[in-house]
């Protein structure tokens, strides 16, 4: 299957502003049921912030009111994914990168959604079940 058979759609998922604290990160992980959310700046993706990134806050003493913008590499970090990639290969893609979420753009560069290894995970199991 294609990444765009198992992503989670651009309009579904949760962002922040680099501006928004991380107090406001960790509360929308939490209410939210996410492990990472897509940071935009100007109504563009920009970077990704994870729970593995909130831990790491917490761990160097970061305040939870510091402002996202100014903790992450965020304009350095963000991986995008084609949309017509197969699970094999986006796989292969979070691997070779070494990150757990991607985000994926159709043929133009445009946002149109967000995939992690849980999503492939399932996507694995599912077929395993057929």
């Amino acid at each position: 299957m294609l990444v765009s058979g198992f992503m989670i759609p651009y309009a579904q998922v949760v962002k922040v502003q680099a501006s928004d604290t991380v107090r406001n990160v960790v509360n929308l992980m939490l209410l939210d049921h996410v492990s990472c959310l897509v940071i935009v700046l100007e109504d563009r993706a920009t970077g990704i912030i994870t729970k593995t990134d909130a831990c790491w806050c917490y761990l160097n003493g970061i305040s939870l009111d510091a402002q996202v913008g100014d903790i992450m590499p965020w304009t350095a970090g963000l991986k995008k994914i084609q949309s017509n990639v197969d699970r094999d290969g986006a796989a292969k893609f979070l691997e070779k990168n070494k990150v757990h979420h991607a985000l994926v753009i159709d043929e133009n560069g445009k946002e149109v959604g967000l995939i992690s290894s849980f999503d492939i995970a399932q996507e694995v199991a599912m077929d395993a079940s057929k």
